[in-house]
């Protein structure tokens, strides 16, 4: 486990997701941007939950991932394998 109490492949995924939300916001007008609030507004809690995801206090989950995924179009795989197969795996049943 890594210092914060997530394990490194956790840490590995919240900065893939902040790489890939960097990427998308890039080639983005500002009112094109995806900005912490609105993943705060889609999901339905405080900013305070959003940056514990981005800043690797809190381990993703299907959640935030789906909230980026609907707001962005940035495939899940890009960020997280895992909830990726998680997803896929829920779709088969």
């Amino acid at each position: 486990m890594a210092g914060n109490g997530l394990w490194v492949w956790e840490e590995v995924e919240c900065l893939a997701l902040r790489k890939a939300i960097a990427k998308y916001n890039s080639s983005r007008p500002r009112a094109g941007k995806l900005f912490r609030r609105h993943l705060a507004d889609d999901l339905g809690v405080g900013l305070g939950i959003i940056m514990a995801y981005m800043t690797g206090r809190k381990a993703l989950d299907m959640s935030i991932a789906s909230a980026v995924n609907r707001l962005t179009g940035i495939p899940i795989q890009q960020f997280s394998p895992r909830l990726a197969d998680d997803e896929r795996d829920i779709d088969d049943a």
